[in-house]
């Protein structure tokens, strides 16, 4: 437990001192790679903590970032005031759907979040006086979040608040009861659990904390675009935390480190990024069942019992 939190809080001070020795450009990747993390996290709430396949994820990541975007255009409201309505308006249309979706279960379940997230979508592009259609909605940071150092340390604050509230959900009496539903559905029915108000609970929760990765990520492309609502964008999280392991909780952070970085590099040999990284996810999926974060734990297991 001590090496584990001198690791983590290397790793943060680590975070914190990157901005005085990277470049601007690398900045910026370092604040899409924490980004994607929150956002892949948050869907691992649903897939690896309760067992629960959604293919609709991207919408509530649309909806933090049109939340930033219409407030700001609309009501001439702070980024950062945007950036604080973004969970509870994701949660609160995730809550709208969870309540159809989690009537049923399986792909039934992962075909209606697809459903509903194309639903919105499709209101998003088509609503231009609202939301603008298909040229989106342009989002002007402050000044003081205009450097890229400043916005980095920014992101990097809000997403280690998220991820250490995310980690207490996992840890609380909550996550042990969507493991239980994962495990076993019917025995957690059985023994008196209310698997239905778990199942919406933690749907509500992944779609708030989505919303925030989407408010975060409308400032840094200082625009808000349909396309972060579209299915495809629902791969993104699906893929990171199956790189990643979905049965731990740094898995989809590793996840979405090396989506991000080996999309930096691929795009630059290939026009298909996306493809590519599904093979690479395929290749984890087949030879470490695990994912990449599984594997390095238990082989760190493997040498502690050595030593021992």
């Amino acid at each position: 437990m001590r090496t584990k939190t001198v690791i983590v809080g290397g790793l943060i001070i680590g975070l914190y001192l990157l901005p005085f020795v990277l470049g601007e450009s690398y900045l910026f990747l370092s604040i899409d790679f924490l980004i994607m993390a929150l956002f892949a996290v948050s869907y691992n709430l649903l897939l690896g903590q309760a067992g629960m396949l959604s293919f609709g994820h991207a919408a509530y990541y649309g909806l933090g970032a049109y939340t930033v975007a219409i407030l700001f255009n609309k009501l001439a409201v702070p980024v950062y005031i945007g950036l604080l309505a973004s969970p509870f308006i994701a949660g609160a249309i995730a809550l709208a759907v969870g309540w159809f979706a989690v009537r049923v279960t399986g792909m039934y379940f992962a075909m209606l979040t697809l459903a509903f997230g194309q639903l919105l979508h499709t209101v998003v592009m088509g609503w231009y006086g609202f939301t603008g259609g298909d040229d989106g909605l342009p989002v002007m940071p402050p000044d003081w979040l205009l450097p890229a150092r400043n916005y980095y340390l920014f992101v990097l604050t809000v997403t280690l608040v998220s991820l250490a509230a995310l980690r207490l959900i996992t840890l609380s009496a909550f996550g042990t009861a969507l493991n239980a539903i994962r495990e076993n559905r019917q025995r957690a029915i059985f023994v008196g659990l209310g698997v239905r108000n778990y199942e919406l609970g933690a749907f509500v929760i992944a779609g708030a904390f989505a919303g925030i990765a989407g408010a975060m990520r409308a400032p840094l492309q200082q625009m808000a675009f349909p396309s972060l609502l579209h299915w495809s964008q629902s791969a993104e999280p699906v893929l990171m935390a199956l790189a990643g392991g979905i049965y731990t909780f740094a898995g989809p952070i590793v996840g979405a480190a090396i989506f991000v970085f080996t999309n930096f590099v691929i795009t630059t040999y290939s026009e298909y990024p996306l493809l590519v990284f599904g093979v690479i996810v395929l290749l984890v999926v087949l030879y470490l069942p695990g994912g990449v974060a599984g594997a390095v734990i238990a082989a760190w297991e493997r040498l502690r019992r050595r030593a021992r």
